[in-house]
C-alpha cells in the first residue's frame, strides 16, 4: 500500500517531510519514506496554480493579436487549461506517484483556491474517478502541527464542492479580465491614450471604493456643529459636562437656528445654572481582550508598534510561517481550537521567556462561558484560524533575523492575552440635572489592573499626554446636592475624511471588508457583509498590489493612496458597469455558495458572466465619448501631477515626480519627469542612499542637499557629502555631482 500527500508548495512539502520524519535534501519537492500513514508515503509538491486557463490564442491564433478587437468577446465553448510552461517537471512528477498510490491525501491550502489547485492537478492526471482521496487541513509547518493534521484526515466532498466554486469563479474572472482589458486598452489607444487598462470583478471594485473615498473629500463642505456644554468644579478639579443638545448641518437643515430652539426649550436663558445631582456612582468593569489577529490584524499591528508597511509584514509572516514559528498567515478568522488554545497554556512560561520575560507566573484561565468566544471547532473553524505561535518556540539559538523577532513577539504577546487576567478598571459617572430639563453627565475610568492590556507593546507613536486622575465622585458628593454649573455654547464644523492609507485597504474592519456599506440593496448588502466583503486575505493584498502596477494608484512612503490619471479613467469607463459594482461580487458570492453547496452547476455562473461581457462591449461601442475621456484624462493628470510634484524639471519645465518600480521591487525607484517625451531622470537610490523628497526638492530648486552622512568609497573608506544637480552638455543629460565635506 501506498500513499501520496499533495502539497501545495515545495515549502509546505519539505515541512510535511520533516514533520512526517521523511529523509530529503535541499529544496526536494518530493520525498518518501515510512510513516505511520504507510509503509510507503510519498509527499509530491505543487508551485501552486500549475495547471492556468489556457491563453486566448489556445481557441484561435487571430486572438493573439491583441489590437484586432473585432473578432472579441471570446466565450469558450469549453475553457482549456494548459500547464505552466516552467513547470511541466514538477506535474509529471505529481502525475507518476499519483498513479501508482492507492491512496492520495490533499494537503493544499484550507480554502477554495486550494481545493482547486488540488481539483486540476488530479483531474488532469486521471485520478477523480478511480483513486481513494482525502483531505488533510494544514493550519501550522511545526512538527506538531504536521503530525496531527495527518491523523485527522476528512472526506474530500466538500473540498472538491467548494473548488468547482474556486474554478467557476476563475473561469468567469477570465472572461471579464481578458475581453474587457483588451477592449479599453485598444478603444483609449485609438484616442492617444496609452497604457494597459487591466479590467477585472476585484482590482475595479477596489478601485471604485477607493475613488468614491476621494469623491467624498473633492465634495465634501463642512458643515457647522453646535454644542452644548458644561463645566463644574469638585473639589480641586474642573469638570466637564455633556449634554444631549447637538446639532450638526446640513444642506437642508440650518444648525444654528435649530439649536437655539432645542436650547430655549430646555429652559437655558443663562449661563450660570444651579445642577442637582441625579446620578453618582462607581463601577468595577473589566475588559476582555479582542479576539486574536487575522492577516489584516496582523499588518495592522506591526504598522502601529514598528511603523511596518504591508509588504514587509507580509514578508515576515511568511518567513516565519514556512519555518514553523506561527501558523498559517494568510487567514480571516480570528478564533482558534481547543487544542491550539490547550498548547497555548501549556507553554505559556515558555513562550513569555523566549520574548525575555521572566518569571512570568501561571496562565489565568478564563471562565468556560467566556472562552467560548474566542473558540472554534475543528469541523467549523473555515477556510483558516488565527495567526499564533506554533508548539514550535522560537529561542534565542533560533537563526532568525531581528524582523522575524520582532514579528514573533507581537503575536506572542497578543495570542497570550487569551491567558491573561481581564483588563480592570473602574468607572466613575456623575449625573446632573439643570432646570429640571437638561441632563448632564460626565464619566472617568481608573485602572485597576492592565491585565492583558499590560502585555501588548506600545505603539510607535507614544502619546505625550499624562493620563488623567479619575475622581470618585462619591467621595464628594451625593443624590440631590445642588453644584454650580457653567453652561458653554460650543461652535465647530465638520472635517473632510483623511487621505486614504494602504492598509485602511486590507485591515480588519477595512474599505474591501466594509464594501456592504456602499451597497443600497439590503439583501445583496447582507450577502457581502456576512462573506466580510470583497475578497479573501490573500486576495485583497493581490488586489491591491495589481492596482499599483497598473498604475492605478500610487502608494507614498507614508502609506497613503492617490489616484492616479489613469485610475479616474477606467472608473469612469466603468461607472455605469455591474463589474466594478460590489453588488456584483455579491452576487458571484451568492452564486459561490449554492455551487459549493450543489443547488447549481458552475456553468450557470459563466453563463450569467459572459451575457455581462457582452453587455459591456455594447455599452462601450454605443455611449464612446473620445473628447469627453480625453478631456477628464488630461484634467486629472493636471492636478495628479501638480499634487505629485517634487519640483519643475530642469530640461522642459514639467513637474518632477516619484515613480515606484513595481518590476525590480523599488531598485529603480526613481524621480521623473511628468513629460513622458522628456528623458530627465534621477534615481531614488544614489551610491547606497536614498535621496528623500526634501532633498530632491532642494536639488530641483538649483541648492544643494542637506548633508548626506556615511558614504562608502570602494577601499571601504567613509564621508559625508553633498549632491547637487550638474548638466553634461555632450549626452544633453543632468546627473548628480558630488562634494565630499569629510573623508576618514
Amino acid at each position: 500500500m501506498s500513499t501520496v500527500i499533495l502539497a501545495e508548495k515545495p515549502d509546505q512539502a519539505r515541512a510535511y517531510m520533516k514533520g512526517l520524519g521523511i529523509q530529503f535534501t535541499g529544496k526536494a519537492t518530493k520525498g518518501e519514506g515510512k510513516t505511520f500513514l504507510d509503509d510507503k508515503t510519498v509527499v509530491v509538491a505543487a508551485a501552486g496554480h500549475l495547471i492556468e486557463l489556457s491563453e486566448p490564442e489556445h481557441y484561435d491564433k487571430a486572438y493573439k493579436d491583441r489590437n484586432n478587437i473585432d473578432i472579441l468577446p471570446l466565450v469558450p465553448e469549453r475553457f482549456s487549461y494548459q500547464l505552466k510552461g516552467d513547470k511541466k517537471q514538477l506535474f509529471s512528477q505529481i502525475k507518476n506517484a499519483v498513479n501508482k498510490a492507492d491512496r492520495i491525501i490533499v494537503a493544499t491550502d484550507k480554502d477554495n483556491e486550494g481545493g482547486a489547485i488540488a481539483y486540476n492537478i488530479l483531474r488532469l492526471c486521471g485520478a477523480l474517478k478511480y483513486k481513494k482521496i482525502v483531505r488533510a487541513y494544514p493550519t501550522a509547518l511545526d512538527k506538531a502541527a504536521v503530525m496531527r493534521q495527518f491523523k485527522h484526515l476528512e472526506p474530500i466532498k466538500n473540498t472538491w464542492l467548494q473548488a468547482k466554486a474556486a474554478i467557476a469563479r476563475s473561469k468567469s474572472d477570465w472572461l471579464i479580465g481578458m475581453n474587457v482589458s483588451r477592449l479599453y486598452t485598444y478603444k483609449l489607444k485609438g484616442i492617444g491614450i496609452n497604457g494597459n487598462y487591466a479590467v477585472g470583478r476585484s482590482i475595479s471594485t477596489t478601485l471604485n471604493l477607493i475613488c468614491q473615498w476621494y469623491k467624498e473629500i473633492e465634495n465634501f463642505k463642512s458643515q457647522p456643529i453646535y454644542e452644548l456644554k458644561g463645566k463644574t468644579k469638585i473639589g480641586d478639579e474642573e469638570i466637564s459636562l455633556k449634554s444631549p443638545i447637538r446639532v450638526v448641518g446640513s444642506n437642508d437643515r440650518n444648525a444654528k437656528i435649530e439649536y437655539i430652539d432645542r436650547v430655549k426649550k430646555a429652559g437655558i436663558n443663562n449661563s450660570h445654572v444651579k445642577g442637582i445631582v441625579k446620578a453618582v456612582d462607581s463601577q468595577r468593569k473589566y475588559r476582555m481582550p479582542p479576539v486574536l489577529m487575522t492577516k489584516g490584524d496582523l499588518y495592522k499591528e506591526m504598522s502601529r508598534v514598528a511603523g511596518w508597511t504591508q509588504s514587509r509584514s507580509k514578508k515576515i509572516m511568511q518567513l516565519n510561517y514556512q519555518q514553523g514559528y506561527q501558523t498559517y498567515p494568510r487567514t480571516d478568522s480570528g478564533k482558534i481550537t481547543k487544542y491550539m488554545y490547550d498548547y497555548l497554556a501549556k507553554n505559556f512560561k515558555d513562550y513569555l521567556n523566549a520574548i525575555g520575560i521572566k518569571n512570568p507566573g501561571n496562565p489565568f484561565i478564563f471562565p468556560e462561558e467566556k472562552l467560548k468566544h474566542y473558540l472554534t471547532t475543528e469541523e467549523s473553524a473555515g477556510a483558516h484560524l488565527a495567526i499564533v505561535p506554533t508548539e514550535k518556540i522560537m529561542t534565542a539559538d533560533s537563526d532568525v533575523s531581528e524582523d522575524q523577532r520582532l514579528m514573533y513577539e507581537v503575536v506572542v504577546r497578543k495570542s497570550l492575552t487569551l491567558l491573561v487576567v481581564p483588563y480592570t478598571y473602574v468607572s466613575n459617572r456623575l449625573g446632573v440635572l439643570v432646570n429640571g430639563k437638561l441632563p448632564l453627565m460626565t464619566q472617568n475610568t481608573v485602572m485597576i489592573n492592565s491585565g492583558w492590556k499590560g502585555l501588548l507593546l506600545s505603539g510607535k507613536k507614544k502619546s505625550n499626554t499624562a493620563e488623567k486622575k479619575g475622581i470618585d465622585f462619591r467621595n464628594i458628593l451625593k443624590i440631590n446636592d445642588v453644584i454650580d454649573v457653567v453652561l458653554i455654547n460650543v461652535a465647530d464644523k465638520t472635517c473632510p475624511p483623511k487621505p486614504l492609507k494602504s492598509i485602511q485597504i486590507y485591515d480588519k474592519g477595512g474599505l474591501m471588508e466594509n464594501a456592504y456599506k456602499y451597497v443600497e440593496n439590503e439583501e445583496y448588502a447582507k450577502v457581502l457583509k456576512q462573506v466580510k466583503g470583497l475578497g479573501t486575505s490573500a486576495t485583497r493584498d493581490h488586489a491591491m498590489a495589481s492596482l499599483e502596477s497598473k498604475k492605478y494608484v500610487s502608494v507614498n512612503n507614508r502609506d497613503i493612496i492617490t489616484v492616479t490619471p489613469n485610475g479616474w479613467l477606467i472608473n469612469w469607463l466603468l461607472s455605469n458597469s455591474q463589474i466594478s459594482d460590489p453588488i456584483l461580487t455579491a452576487k458571484w458570492e451568492e452564486a459561490y455558495m449554492r455551487i459549493a453547496s450543489g443547488e447549481i452547476s458552475s456553468q450557470e455562473l459563466i453563463n450569467t458572466t459572459a451575457q455581462l461581457v457582452y453587455d459591456e462591449f455594447d455599452s462601450a461601442n454605443k455611449n464612446w465619448n473620445a473628447q469627453k475621456l480625453r478631456k477628464i484624462y488630461n484634467e486629472k493628470a493636471e492636478i495628479f501631477n501638480k499634487e505629485q510634484s517634487i519640483g519643475i524639471c530642469p530640461k522642459c519645465g514639467k513637474p518632477v515626480i516619484f515613480v515606484k518600480d513595481q518590476k525590480n521591487a523599488g531598485k529603480y525607484d526613481a524621480y521623473r519627469c511628468s513629460n513622458k517625451t522628456c528623458d530627465f531622470v534621477i534615481y531614488y537610490n544614489f551610491r547606497g542612499k536614498s535621496i528623500s523628497a526634501t532633498n530632491m526638492s532642494r536639488i530641483l530648486d538649483g541648492k544643494a542637499t542637506n548633508k548626506i552622512k556615511q558614504l562608502v568609497t570602494r577601499n571601504g573608506t567613509h564621508y559625508d557629502a553633498k549632491f547637487k544637480l550638474a548638466y553634461d552638455k555632450n549626452h544633453d543629460r543632468y546627473y548628480l555631482e558630488i562634494f565630499k565635506e569629510h573623508k576618514d
